[in-house]
Parts: structure tokens; C-alpha cells; sequence
């Protein structure tokens, strides 16, 4: 097996599958940093550990086999290097010297520029119903956020929560429909297409709510009648992308507490390890 330099991501294929050798959990880089090297021949990604929108992109490079550098950015503290050249936001795909920001945009990037395996079905009209799908449930986070995250200058009551769980329950009856419509276990048929990748971040937040509400966790869980839904983040789970890069709801929970509580990223990070 082929073990990456620091902050590298490297896919190695063997008879017995894909294996994952990644370096997520570096100190994230902030004011007074240096601006790390880049081999403008690969891929350089501005990432933020446990931010989903980044995680978007990331699964993307994983689940095109794209080695990559990763880069973790301190959002709260930005470095001068990284404000100069980008919008302030992750992700950000860095290659030829050129910065591609936003979730989707870099994924797309990503997906034409190294063309195997295709995430973004080829069909136009396809493609354009799967970008609906996204955009229906990337809604979700109005709901979603005020549930785990902790929001500035107001504190949310546990009932102001369950409301918003709720809507967000309400919310996912139409992904419920789409999923039974399409008949298979990903948006993409036998294996996960972009649509999956870009709307998974935010199940790994739902699923880590009931441990993150505690004595009161039972009521934020996702309802047994969504079947098709239930089967459809099972087999995300089972993906090699997922696998490699996103979070046991446990550790989910964990970090998003210790984060809420000090505010600290790397913090976070090294005390919810090994969950």
C-alpha cells in the first residue's frame, strides 16, 4: 500500500478492494499561517473538516479516486493567503493555479474534468432533475441548523428544536417519495451519483441528533415509515467515499457539543477521535 505525504489523500487498488489512507485531522491553518505549496498538476482542496458543504466535494474527489492535498481552513480565524485569493468560504478546489470555490460548482469541476467514474448522469434532462433533488433537500437546512448548531446571540429551546426537527421531517417526505419512485438504492440506480454525494452531508447531521439532544434524543428520530429513506443512508454508509471520510453519528454528535461548548476545530476533532 502507498501511504500519502502529510495532508494527502491516496487511493490505492488492490484485489480485495479499494483502500483509503487519509489525513483529515490536521490542525486547521489560520491567521499567521503559511500558505502551504502547491503542485498546480494536482488537485489542492480548502477544506474545513466538519463543515458539510465542503464535505460535498470531498466525497466527490473520493469517489472519482482523485488524489488530492487537503488543506484544513479555520473559518474563524482566516489567513490572509486564504482571504486573498478566495470568496472566505470552503470548499475551494485549487488546481492549474486557478480557484474554483462552492460546492457544486467545484464538483462539477471535478466530474468533467477527470471523467471516470461520471457522477452527473450524461442526460441533460437528467441531469436537471437530480440538480431539483438537491436543491429540495439542501432546504433542509433551515431547519437543520438551528437543531445542532449553535446560533449567535440567542439560545434555541429544546421545543423550538423539536419544531424545527419536525418541519424537517415534513421536509424529507418528498425525498421518501422520490427515493420509492426511482426503485433503487441510490438516486443514481446500483451506485451513488452526484445528487447522493452533494445531499448526504446533511444525513450524517440528522443522524447524530438523537445523541446530541440527550434526555430528550428520542424525539429526534428519523421515523420508521421512512423506509426508503432508512435504506438509502444504509447504503451511503456502505460506500467506499463515505467509509473513508464521514462520521459515526456518535462522533457527529460529539464534536458538534464540544464545538458548540468551546469553539474550538481542532478541539473538537481530537477529543471525539476513535468514535
Amino acid at each position: 500500500f502507498k501511504v500519502g505525504r502529510k495532508n494527502e489523500a491516496v487511493v490505492s487498488t488492490q484485489s480485495t478492494g479499494v483502500q483509503w489512507y487519509t489525513m483529515w485531522e490536521e490542525p486547521h491553518l489560520e491567521q499567521g499561517s503559511e500558505k502551504p505549496a502547491c503542485d498546480e498538476n494536482k488537485i489542492q482542496l480548502f477544506n474545513m473538516r466538519f463543515c458539510p458543504f465542503a464535505e460535498r466535494t470531498a466525497l466527490t474527489l473520493l469517489a472519482k479516486k482523485i488524489p488530492f492535498d487537503n488543506v484544513n481552513i479555520n473559518l474563524k480565524k482566516k489567513p490572509d493567503w486564504f482571504l486573498a485569493s478566495t470568496m472566505g468560504k470552503v470548499p475551494v478546489v485549487v488546481h492549474k493555479g486557478k480557484y474554483i470555490p462552492e460546492s457544486l460548482i467545484a464538483s462539477d469541476y471535478l466530474d468533467e474534468v477527470f471523467p471516470e467514474p461520471k457522477l452527473n448522469p450524461s442526460d441533460p434532462l437528467q441531469k436537471a432533475l437530480d440538480r431539483v433533488v438537491i436543491e429540495k433537500q439542501s432546504a433542509m437546512m433551515r431547519n437543520l441548523y438551528p437543531i445542532f448548531a449553535k446560533m449567535p446571540n440567542r439560545v434555541v429551546t429544546n421545543e423550538e428544536k423539536l419544531q424545527h426537527f419536525e418541519n424537517l421531517v415534513a421536509q424529507l417526505e418528498t425525498f421518501e417519495e422520490e427515493l420509492k419512485n426511482r426503485g433503487t438504492p441510490y438516486l443514481g440506480g446500483q451506485s451513488p451519483v452526484m445528487a447522493d454525494y452533494m445531499i448526504w452531508p446533511y444525513f450524517e447531521r440528522i443522524e447524530g441528533l438523537p445523541i446530541l439532544m440527550g434526555d430528550v434524543g428520542d424525539k429526534f428520530v428519523l421515523p420508521a415509515h421512512l423506509e426508503h429513506l432508512h435504506a438509502w443512508i444504509k447504503a451511503m454508509r456502505s460506500t467506499d467515499a463515505v467509509k473513508a471520510y464521514g462520521f459515526s453519528p456518535k462522533r457527529m454528535a460529539t464534536l458538534t457539543k464540544i464545538y458548540n461548548e468551546t469553539g474550538g476545530y481542532d478541539d473538537a476533532l481530537k477529543e471525539s477521535s476513535g468514535m
